[in-house]
């Protein structure tokens, strides 16, 4: 009964805080964000309250089911992770959007896509989820809308609607193709089963036509190119939608994975697109010469890793990776202001020296050794048996981490530095380890049978690595200049062209 009044408590305080913000902006705009944000703050902490009571209780319940709504270990962390980043983003823009005309439509607007994607994570059927989706991707379009005078944010609101429209399309088909064959609205506890009864050629078209609208709406290849389009958006509208918004590809497939973890060429293809990204947008972000674009880059290169998670069976390490992306993305977003003036003070500082061969050598090799040694600490210490998938994962951030020792070393050798980076890498490796087993734990997700061989990791790994030997390459090398000229075309969104009347010739209308 106390469950059941929390939940209702969320949603109650979720989705009367864009009426609230309609309502009060009428008279006063800064109340009605203040009245909205702080209603998204009383819905997260009854969330918090509802995950603490499910997490004390004695046995396993089950999810709480309320009407069409369902909630489970995922649905409480999605919900705690949308309003608590809401409550957190709204309150920052009340002060940078006050006084400015369109801060009740940016209430408003916002307030409506952390509702409708609170219902997203929360819905039990396959219509609703559809319903819910298609919800969300409307409300992102109107707000990006929040400054239609630019003709950057027109291109931008142009740019997503077109790509939320395309990518929901194949969505729409697979759902009616399974009511159709259910004979009405499917649960998503029964995907499988429905699925079972259909042709092996129809399931896994339905599974292709479900890794679509996860593809675009977390904006990987090929349908990349709205989120670099958005960034006239104001710094708010960027933090929630970089945190939450292109998250939501990955609930996607977590609840449809009955029908996409099944699939061999569904799970080949979120693990292509999310290399590809990967790869591309670790590039271009390499080139971007303003915060807010290598933030962009950073966003596509992040969802890119959680699509290759999801490829290669690793759900449970995709969600943690969602989450944690959430809230480093949204402080960067929020403090990209901070950022920009301190870069220009960094500007004047010094180049740095590398440090003599001998001293690269040993870089390298202390590098190499914690990073080792941090991945064997934490097996022995902690006692857990990851999954291949997981473990792929975990030398995969180890090597990234590795890469960042040396580099520090390289141009900085001490003493100091070596302990307090190798600190750094074997509290990294332990509380990832711990992190992706609690989740998996939590998650209790089910193994997936067509997920990718671990062992195509090498593939990105290989790529990213061989990134910072790219930008090494002598000044006057043709082919850096040639692959900085296209990373930077890449990199660098073209509004459409807009047309001007033709001149009319005097006396033609005579």
């Amino acid at each position: 009964m106390v469950e059941a009044a929390l939940m209702a408590c969320i949603l109650t305080a979720v989705f009367l805080a864009p009426l609230s913000g309609a309502l009060l902006g009428r008279w006063a705009a800064d109340a009605a964000a203040r009245c909205a944000a702080t209603l998204v703050l009383n819905g997260s902490l009854a969330a918090i309250c509802l995950g603490l009571l499910r997490l004390t209780a004695s046995a396993d319940r089950g999810p709480l089911l309320l009407g069409p709504l369902s909630v489970d270990a995922l649905s409480l962390l999605m919900l705690i992770f949308v309003l608590g980043l809401s409550a957190l983003i709204q309150f920052f823009a009340v002060r940078y959007l006050r006084g400015d005309t369109r801060q009740v439509w940016f209430v408003v607007t916002v307030n409506l896509v952390t509702g409708f994607t609170a219902l997203l994570v929360c819905t039990s059927t396959v219509l609703g989820f559809g319903l819910a989706w298609m919800a969300a991707g409307a409300s992102l379009v109107a707000l990006l809308a929040t400054y239609p005078h630019l003709p950057q944010a027109r291109d931008g609101v142009r740019r997503t609607a077109t790509r939320v429209v395309i990518g929901d399309a194949p969505l729409v088909t697979a759902i009616v193709i399974l009511m159709v064959a259910a004979g009405g609205d499917v649960p998503l506890a029964d995907l499988g089963t429905v699925l079972g009864t259909l042709p092996v050629a129809l399931a896994a078209v339905i599974a292709l036509l479900l890794v679509i609208p996860a593809l675009a709406r977390s904006s990987q290849v090929p349908f990349h190119g709205w989120l670099p389009a958005t960034l006239a958006a104001p710094t708010p509208v960027s933090a929630l939608m970089h945190a939450g918004v292109v998250n939501a590809g990955a609930i996607l497939i977590l609840r449809f994975s009955p029908a996409i973890g099944e699939s061999v060429p569904a799970m080949a293809v979120l693990f292509g697109a999310g290399t590809l990204t990967l790869i591309y947008a670790s590039t271009v972000r390499l080139i971007k010469p303003d915060v807010k674009g290598r933030l962009v880059f950073s966003t596509m290169a992040q969802m890119g890793f959680m699509m290759l998670a999801c490829g290669m069976g690793a759900f449970a390490a995709a969600v943690f990776h969602l989450i944690a992306h959430g809230f480093f993305k949204s402080a960067l977003f929020l403090g990209a202001g901070s950022a920009v003036e301190r870069e220009a003070t960094q500007r004047a500082w010094p180049a740095r020296q590398l440090t003599s061969r001998p001293h690269a050598i040993g870089s390298l090799v202390v590098a190499v050794t914690v990073s080792g040694g941090a991945i064997i600490a934490a097996r022995i210490v902690l006692g857990i048996e990851l999954s291949p998938a997981s473990q792929a994962l975990q030398l995969f951030v180890v090597f990234t981490a590795t890469v960042a020792l040396a580099t520090t070393l390289r141009t900085h050798f001490s003493v100091s530095t070596a302990l307090l980076g190798s600190s750094a890498i074997i509290a990294l490796t332990l509380g990832y380890t711990a992190f992706i087993n609690a989740f998996d734990t939590m998650l209790n997700v089910e193994s997936v049978p067509a997920a990718v061989n671990p062992w195509w990791m090498l593939v990105p790994a290989a790529a990213l690595f061989a990134l910072p030997l790219l930008q090494r390459l002598p000044p006057g090398n043709r082919v850096s200049h040639h692959l900085y000229a296209l990373a930077l075309a890449a990199g660098t969104a073209t509004a459409a062209p807009t047309r001007t009347p033709k001149a009319v010739p005097e006396g033609a209308l005579l």
